[in-house]
């Protein structure tokens, strides 16, 4: 994440210097930007192309410098402001990507070195109000060329996150290959001597802020299933202002149920729940026959007699499809598309999208086009728009909006400088089951307030099943977990809501424009530690991550029975990257599973980016989605699936040559000479895998004998697997 995170900020530095430079000589300062930047990078020789950008970000000017290669196969890009401070830097070459998915040759440890390095060379006097952040869970996937880490600004020990330095450095070259610096200049820190003890802050956020209990769903296998958990009563931008103890919201969103765009409402309507699945004429017939679905016609003609669509002869249906929830297979929707040609010197068209219950005829969504129409005053306020929205929410569908609950938007603001009375608002209804509230099940609805017509109308409903609450564990006990276990630190944060009348600021809270600007304001607040999940099972109190499993926090494993070990450096080397078992032992010396050694297998075909955190296999479906992999990828075998059995030296070699791709070389027996004295106790179709495997130095004998029906050791499958990783 951190590295596309910088990469992103490169990016949009690029894109600045891109924009219309406002008038000033724009030989002005470039002479001393260039040389900063060779000041602390270094530019190859062959990087012979270079051109420049010039911009203008708050009161600072800005260059954008960017080397190129003839070939295209090399940049440099770097901006640099009128301070001489650099603010990203980024170079790419193609022997990186080649190089990236060897062992590398400098640790992370030596990478962490060299970036504080560049940071304090760079930036001297501020390291020491830097904190580093750990930024494993984010990285160490044998894909990635560089080592990644972030450092944010604190103030008199108080972290500000939105101001950081994020460094990769080359895991073979130990070279920087990105930089990037967001960082507000002339900041005033609001002092922290009358800031709530940690105390008065807990019982703040319990007051203003606090947990509820609430349903979520689950996949458990090939069901979905809905668990209770006590979570956030709001969204992540709200936090405890530090001195009063206030709820305060930070950020800003967009207004509306739903952000909706034509081809939007194209995707998302069809099904009124989700992806839709295609059915062809024959198999729209049988299942007509089959379930006894509403016709084409039939849904038409629904929507036809219901007044609110307005759906006069001049509508036609362009295009019908019936589809069904990917949730469930039995789950079906006609989608509708009714379009009307506008007259007028341009042909335009009006148009509703629908989608209708193939089966009991309610209307689950549609969507047609906001008006549109400059400088009219809305002819409804929100108590007004949403009183029409319950309205047509009654008509639609009943029975649904008796089982929901109104949730005020907590993102329901327009930032506008004038004043002016929003032209749409948003509303939504949430499903409550037992007297808990179920966000995934709600009714959407955007109302123009305008011409007084809802624009969207969307429905998520699932047929589940709703576990009962009543022994669940009191709120006061997960709130000790809660503070406990997660805990409430004191952070600076940038408040958007108190910026200058700058439109670009109030649609990002974090941008490279932002950054420059002085006139920002900080607060001090109280939050969480975002880096873990603020979602407590409700009868066990356990954090749970957003899938609703236990939560594991992903960091470096550890081992505490390595020490002194043959194998101790190239297993803590593998860890690092991500490639490891799980811990706190590893029991170097006891035979491995045959599920485990495929663990580590999965972790190093296609980046390891399908297993990559995942250390254990704990339960049935893990282990399934494993087999399903590697028997797709021809690794394995259905024959040879046996998840508990331990694994032999010869079958380790078929597998990893297997992964190597080079099983149908090893599978022609005749040619090959094994010299191995105790060849004739290999396995006959496994004489190619043994010799190849050794040939590769995959694997070593023991002298002269290669022992293939010995068990391998958890130490030994590590040593192949970083065998292999040489070889590539």
């Amino acid at each position: 994440m951190y590295k596309k995170i910088a990469f992103i900020l490169a990016v949009a530095v690029l894109t600045i210097a891109c924009m219309p430079a406002y008038t000033f000589a724009a030989d002005e300062g470039l002479e001393k930007a260039i040389k900063t930047v060779k000041q602390y990078f270094s530019i190859p020789d062959n990087f012979t192309e270079f051109d420049y950008g010039i911009n203008s970000a708050g009161d600072r000017k800005i260059w954008q410098l960017n080397w190129t290669s003839k070939d295209g196969d090399g940049l440099v890009g770097a901006s640099v402001d009128s301070n001489g401070d650099i603010i990203s830097y980024i170079f790419y070459d193609n022997t990186d990507y080649n190089s990236s998915k060897k062992i590398p040759k400098i640790s992370r440890q030596e990478a962490q070195a060299k970036a504080e390095e560049i940071i304090k060379k760079i930036n001297p006097g501020i390291f020491e109000n830097l904190k580093f952040v750990d930024s494993f869970a984010y990285q160490g996937m044998l894909n990635d060329d560089a080592y990644y880490f972030t450092y944010i600004r604190t103030h008199n020990g108080i972290p500000l996150p939105e101001n950081n330095i994020c460094v990769g450095i080359n895991r073979n070259t130990g070279e920087v290959r990105q930089y990037t610096k967001q960082w507000n200049n002339d900041t005033v820190f609001p002092s922290s001597e009358k800031a709530l003890s940690i105390e008065e802050a807990q019982k703040a956020y319990i007051e203003n802020l606090g947990l509820r209990l609430t349903y979520y769903s689950r996949n458990n296998g090939d069901k979905t299933e809905v668990y209770a958990a006590y979570t956030p009563i709001f969204e992540s931008d709200y936090y405890i202002d530090a001195i009063t103890g206030e709820k305060v919201y930070l950020g800003y969103s967009y207004n509306g149920a739903e952000e909706w765009s034509y081809d939007g409402a194209l995707k998302n309507v069809a099904v009124g729940r989700g992806e839709t699945v295609a059915l062809s004429p024959q198999e729209i017939d049988a299942i007509n026959e089959v379930s006894k679905l509403l016709t084409q016609e039939e849904a038409e003609k629904k929507v036809r007699e219901i007044k609110l669509f307005e759906l006069d002869e001049n509508y036609i249906v362009n295009s019908a499809s019936l589809s069904t929830s990917w949730t469930s297979k039995n789950d079906f929707a006609w989608n509708l598309y009714f379009e009307k040609e506008v007259s007028g010197t341009n042909k335009e068209y009006d148009f509703l999208y629908i989608a209708v219950d193939a089966k009991t005829g309610e209307i689950r969504s549609f969507s047609r086009p906001f008006s549109n129409i400059e400088d009219i005053e809305p002819k409804f306020d929100k108590e007004a728009s949403k009183a029409e929205v319950e309205k047509v929410i009654k008509e639609l569908q009943p029975e649904k909006f008796a089982q929901t609950e109104y949730q005020e938007l907590y993102n329901d603001r327009i930032y506008n400088n004038t004043n002016e009375k929003p032209k749409t608002y948003g509303f939504s209804y949430v499903r409550k089951v037992n007297g808990v509230l179920f966000p995934e099940n709600n009714i959407s609805v955007t109302f123009d307030a305008v011409n007084g017509k809802i624009v969207n109308f969307y429905t998520r409903w699932s047929e589940v099943d709703f576990p009962s609450v009543e022994k669940v564990i009191p709120l006061s006990e997960i709130y000790e977990k809660l503070f406990s276990e997660i805990g409430l630190k004191l952070q600076y944060r940038i408040d958007t809501n108190a910026q200058n009348n700058s439109e670009e600021l109030a649609y990002e809270k974090i941008d490279i424009i932002q950054a420059y600007n002085k006139n920002i304001k900080l607060r001090l607040i109280y939050a969480f530690d975002e880096g873990k999940p603020i979602r407590f099972d409700a009868f066990s109190g356990e954090i749970l991550d957003y899938e609703g499993k236990p939560y594991k926090e992903n960091k470096i494993q550890e081992y505490n029975d390595i020490s002194g070990h043959y194998a101790e450096d190239i297993i803590k080397l593998l860890a690092e990257m991500g490639i490891a078992l799980e811990g706190p032992e590893f029991k170097p010396n006891e035979e491995i599973k045959q599920k485990d050694f495929l663990l580590l297998i999965s972790q190093i075909i296609d980046g390891g980016y399908r297993f990559f955190g995942k250390t254990a296999l704990k339960e049935n479906k893990e282990i399934e989605d494993l087999y399903t992999l590697l028997i797709r990828e021809g690794i394995v075998k259905q024959n040879e699936k046996d998840p508990e059995a331990p694994l032999t030296r010869e079958e380790s070699v078929k597998f990893i040559i297997r992964v190597l791709r080079y099983d149908k070389i090893a599978e022609l027996t005749d040619i090959f000479n094994c010299t191995f004295k105790d060849k004739d106790d290999i396995s006959s179709d496994l004489i190619g895998y043994v010799v190849l495997a050794k040939g590769l130095k995959l694997v070593s004998g023991d002298g002269e004998y290669f022992r293939p029906k010995n068990k391998l050791t958890r130490a030994d499958a590590i040593l192949i697997i970083y065998n292999y990783l040489n070889i590539l």
